[in-house]
Formats: C-alpha cells, sequence, structure tokens
C-alpha cells in the first residue's frame, strides 16, 4: 500500500489494495499466519491492571508449559464470537483456517493502522470499511 502511494504516486491504487484487503479479510480468505497479533509481555501475568487479550494468551501458554513471563512474545489469534475480546483469545495453533473474527480484524487492526494515511487523500474509514457491493445492469444504462 505505501508503495504504490510513495514510489507510484497512486493514491486511489493504494485504496483500492486496502480495499481489497478488507473484502479478503471480510471472506476470511486470509491464512491465519496473516492475522496473528504479536506483541511483548511487560511484565508477570498477575501484575496487570487490566487483563487484556495479550495476557489471556499469556495465560493460555502459561498453562500448555510454555514461557509467558516478561519479555516473552505473545502470538494470539482473535476468534468468531460474542464473548469479550480476551475470552476469545486462541493460541495460533489452536485455530482452525477461517475461524477468526472478521470484523474484529478490520475495525480493531486494519482500519486503525491505515485511516489516517488514507484521510490526507481525501477517504475516510467509512468508505474504507465498506462491502464492495456490484453495480446492477442500470447503473450502466441509466
Amino acid at each position: 500500500m505505501l508503495q504504490t502511494i510513495l514510489k507510484e504516486n497512486n493514491p486511489r491504487g493504494a485504496f483500492e489494495y486496502a480495499k481489497g484487503v478488507i473484502n479478503d479479510t471480510r471472506m476470511r480468505k486470509l491464512p491465519a499466519e496473516k492475522i496473528i497479533i504479536t506483541t511483548q509481555l511487560k511484565k508477570e501475568i498477575g501484575s496487570y491492571d487490566s487483563y487484556g487479550p495479550h495476557v489471556a494468551a499469556a495465560q493460555r501458554m502459561k498453562e500448555k508449559g510454555m514461557p509467558a513471563g516478561p519479555g516473552a512474545i505473545i502470538r494470539y489469534i482473535v476468534v468468531q464470537g460474542s464473548e469479550r475480546i480476551r475470552d476469545r483469545v486462541k493460541l495460533p495453533e489452536e485455530v482452525k483456517e477461517g475461524e477468526y473474527d472478521p470484523e474484529y480484524y478490520i475495525n480493531n487492526q486494519i482500519i486503525p493502522a491505515i485511516e489516517t494515511i488514507f484521510r490526507i487523500f481525501g477517504y475516510n474509514s467509512e468508505e474504507l470499511a465498506a462491502e464492495k457491493t456490484q453495480k446492477k445492469l442500470e447503473a450502466w444504462f441509466g
């Protein structure tokens, strides 16, 4: 996306690329390894004031006998469900293809990472998030 903007000077092409990624995410076409969230545990699991998704993932790691102390790299995927985010966290090896929550990734990972860039070119997050729709025949003739 950035290459399309910076090297090709093509913001519209970058926007279409981003829309394609969002659409692929929505259709669950992305492989699990492309949607893994990676962070580093800063302190002991019990020392966190709030129990966020990375802490939940660290707890799962600890339960499986994996290192999960300060400095440990935490990798997780948020799966579909109606529970709180932290209750929908799974380790990558626990996730089946397509099990991830596409709306979580679109609204909390993809759009926040790119909306500021596209705002400069006059695009907004609603345009980015909008589902692709096929034009009806009347639109061409009418």
